[in-house]
């Protein structure tokens, strides 16, 4: 080999190996990286809080009781007294739950209220009804039989009886009257009723426009002030909601309507104001605005009491007995040992929740180690191949300089004497 060529297979050789090692030094640098990754990935294990399973025992406790007559009552806290002047010995918390009839305020999606001509009920005061042999007079207006071939009378008569039944099923009793409301009916037996020694006031139907007329599918009706039912559900919403529309308006402004056994209550100005908000007024039932409306039924209220007592504790830390300072009886206490099931049963569903989260998460962690090695393989690999092509270059290259010294030798001696 020529001494040019073999200086020129001597550089390529330098800059190639110098290539190799400047290769390896980066892949030493991801491999220091990927160490890192593994680091924080074992870090994030470590971090990890494993799940426990609730004990139904954290949710287990010793409940007192005590019977006061048919009511059971459970002590719910006791806070000792110290040196009080009257003995007793604790300030205790006790309590018992009672059905209570309460109103209710309701929001009625979708109400779909239709306003249209619908049969009104209300009373006349019996004072204002005469009978004279077999003929009555109301407020000095005279009272007939109903006429079906009269058109006034049983135009009248269509709207109402949709509403109140009942004077359909009478028709052989009907009676009809020219009232301030237009064609007024009655029927005989309670115009007997009012006119006789019972002195009952006088219920009346008659027709009424632009009134409330459904509820979705379900016939609106006015409140009937004599119904015992009826007139309860009234009062009773007025006291828990004094300052509604509601409560502000007359009984006569007051409409019912039952849906799947439960009979609601709305007021006039409320039943509007939703008929009213309907955008399209072609379709003035559709995208009501919700409809306030009331219930009144017997809801399980907690009745609780919080008085000085004298209490009676055995060696074993339980309640025996306990005197109030309102009553002069000792009552005995039951101990019974009782398992909040429903907050259990939540705390487990939570533990599965927290779990499948752990998992997930234990699943991520081996699912980003496992790419993290097969990516230090990778790397390891091709270091391997590296040091081997860094082997075979220096081995190459201690033959080239070989050469390159035989020939340096072989040109020198040519000019020795």
């Amino acid at each position: 080999m020529g001494m040019a060529a073999s200086q020129a297979r001597w550089l390529a050789l330098t800059a190639r190996k110098t290539n190799v090692e400047y290769e390896g030094q980066q892949v030493n640098q991801a491999r220091t990286a990927l160490a890192m990754k593994s680091a924080n990935t074992f870090n994030e294990l470590l971090a990890l809080k494993v799940p426990t399973a609730p004990s139904s025992q954290d949710f287990t406790k010793l409940e007192y009781t005590y019977q006061d007559g048919n009511i059971t009552e459970t002590i719910e806290d006791m806070t000792a007294l110290v040196n009080d002047p009257d003995g007793y010995n604790y300030l205790v918390t006790h309590c018992h739950y009672s059905d209570i009839y309460t109103g209710i305020q309701n929001m009625l999606v979708n109400p779909q209220v239709a306003m249209g001509d619908n049969g009104v009920k209300s009373y006349i005061d019996a004072n204002l009804v005469t009978k004279t042999d077999d003929s009555y007079t109301v407020n000095g207006v005279p009272v007939t039989p109903y006429d079906s071939t009269n058109p006034e009378q049983a135009a009248a008569y269509d709207i109402v009886v949709a509403n109140y039944p009942i004077i359909g099923r009478n028709k052989g009793s009907l009676m009809a009257f020219n009232g301030t409301n237009g064609v007024t009916f009655a029927l005989r037996e309670d115009l007997d009723d009012a006119a006789g020694e019972l002195k009952i006031d006088l219920p009346t139907y008659y027709p009424q426009s632009n009134v409330p007329k459904y509820v979705g599918n379900s016939n609106i009706t006015s409140l009937d002030v004599k119904d015992t039912t009826d007139k309860a559900a009234y009062d009773q919403i007025c006291r828990d909601w004094p300052n509604t529309d509601f409560a502000k308006s007359n009984p006569a402004e007051i409409y019912k309507w039952t849906f799947q056994g439960e009979v609601r209550y709305a007021c006039l100005s409320d039943l509007k104001k939703t008929y009213d908000s309907a955008p399209d007024k072609t379709k003035p039932t559709e995208n009501q605005s919700n409809l306030m409306y009331y219930v009144a039924q017997d809801l399980s209220t907690k009745i609780e009491n919080k008085e000085r007592a004298i209490v009676d504790i055995n060696a074993e830390g339980r309640i025996q007995s306990i005197k109030f300072e309102n009553s002069s009886a000792t009552y005995p206490v039951n101990t019974n040992t009782k398992t909040d099931t429903q907050a259990y049963e939540d705390a487990m569903n939570q533990y599965h929740y927290d779990m499948e989260v752990y998992e997930k998460r234990i699943a991520d962690i081996n699912a980003k180690t496992e790419k993290i090695q097969e990516e230090d393989r990778t790397l390891e690999l091709r270091l391997r191949q590296l040091d081997t092509e860094q082997e075979a270059l220096q081995t190459e290259m201690e033959a080239v300089q070989k050469v390159i010294q035989k020939n340096i030798e072989s040109t020198f001696k040519t000019f020795e004497s």
